[in-house]
Order: structure tokens, then C-alpha cells, then sequence
């Protein structure tokens, strides 16, 4: 262990990059879906099963809202988001999002 290591520090430091995560996740699954759409009008759903891009893209946005999920349950324990996401929420990017 580091001779200075500040430990109420470090956990703040591990907040913020849960944060940080949280947000960069949301991000690439909105980008994620857009691209979903865009294909969607243009692309014939023939086009869309045989299309491993699109593949792709159903999955990245399923990672990134299982993703989210951990690193908000990860950052709620001993903060207040308790109060703010209750566990009945259905929206729960948006709102920690928000939050945050």
C-alpha cells in the first residue's frame, strides 16, 4: 500500500469513474439504438437478420444497459441514490443519469 493512500479519497476517485462510466455507456447505447433506427428504415428485415453489423449494434446496446445496471447498484451502495432510483424504476438510466 502506498505510503499516502488517502482511502476516503480513492473511493471518491472510484465514485466518480463509476459515474463517468455510467455516462459513457448511456451514450454509446443511444448511439446504438439511433444506428438501430436508421437501419431499420432503410434496410429491409431480410437485410436486417443476414446483417451481422446490426447484430452487433442489438448487442452492444444490451451491454450497455446491463452494464449500467451493475455500476449503478455498485455506486448506490452508501450514497444517496437509494432515495433516488427506487427499484421498481423502469427508468432507471435516465434517472441516474439526470441525478448525476
Amino acid at each position: 500500500m502506498a505510503k499516502n493512500f488517502n482511502q476516503g479519497r480513492a473511493e471518491r476517485q472510484f465514485k466518480q469513474k463509476l459515474r463517468t462510466m455510467i455516462s459513457s455507456a448511456a451514450h454509446t447505447q443511444n448511439i446504438a439504438d439511433q444506428a438501430m433506427d436508421l437501419a431499420g428504415q432503410f434496410m429491409t428485415k431480410d437485410a436486417i437478420s443476414n446483417s451481422d453489423a446490426y447484430r452487433v449494434l442489438e448487442n452492444v446496446s444490451c451491454v450497455c444497459e446491463e452494464a449500467m445496471q451493475v455500476l449503478i447498484e455498485e455506486l448506490k451502495k452508501g450514497t444517496r441514490l437509494y432515495e433516488i432510483l427506487p427499484d421498481d424504476s423502469d427508468d432507471i438510466k435516465r434517472k441516474a443519469i439526470e441525478e448525476l
